[in-house]
């Protein structure tokens, strides 16, 4: 189950600072959704929509920029509820090598002052605070971000200081359990799943190797990836 806690970048006339639910009303969808045997997921960019889900219960965020009208503002104590709590976290970064942004996106970064840099540094605090960190990319929502770049987010992942196992593991077996089938693929194991992607190079060495895709294994079989 998905939660929009807050307002999306992209999205007109919704503002990414402000709760778009009530504590009581997030606490109580937390609830029914765990009673009913599922997770929940926010998307939050805004700190208050994040310090809101965290007190709920939330099992995942995305986004988690913690920003404030003056920019990002990821304390030490909030990172701290997210380890303890194995609160899952999807910074969603990494667009498309010739992505562009759009004016409005542009607009947004400069009056946040968000840069790249600071991109980084957060989500390498993530990492060291102990957050279990996903890869993903938010595919879909924006020409920047079309689907199939997830190999880009572990590109940042690295870049931001997370070690090239641990930034592949957020895709595979860590991805894997926040979804639900961690007893079932993100790992090659007997009983699991034969999902392989096979590339040329050593992407522990060089993360750039998993764009340079050989073949790939899909439950089993072999893809017909020229199509």
């Amino acid at each position: 189950m998905k939660i929009m806690s807050s307002g999306g970048v992209t999205t007109a006339g919704t503002d990414l600072m402000a709760c778009q639910f009530s504590h009581d009303d997030v606490r109580l969808l937390v609830d029914e959704a765990h009673a009913a045997g599922l997770p929940v997921t926010v998307h939050a960019h805004g700190l208050a929509a994040i310090e809101q889900a965290i007190e709920a219960g939330v099992d995942g965020i995305e986004h988690c920029a913690c920003l404030t009208p003056s920019g990002m503002d990821m304390r030490d104590s909030l990172l701290e509820s997210l380890a303890q709590r194995r609160i899952a976290v999807c910074p969603t970064v990494g667009t498309a090598p010739d992505a562009i942004p759009s004016p409005a996106e542009l607009a947004f970064f400069q009056r946040l002052n968000l840069t790249r840099e600071s991109v980084l540094t957060a989500v390498g605090r993530l990492h060291r605070a102990g957050v279990r960190v996903t890869a993903g990319t938010d595919g879909g929502i924006a020409a920047t971000r079309p689907h199939g770049i997830v190999h880009a987010a572990i590109s940042v992942l690295v870049a931001s200081g997370v070690p090239a196992p641990e930034a592949l593991a957020s895709a595979t077996s860590i991805a894997a359990q926040v979804c639900g089938l961690g007893a079932s693929k993100g790992r090659l194991r007997a009983g699991y799943d034969a999902d392989l992607l096979l590339v040329d190079g050593n992407p522990l060495s060089d993360v750039r190797a998993l764009t340079n895709i050989a073949t790939v294994m899909v439950n089993g079989r072999w893809a017909d990836i020229a199509s």
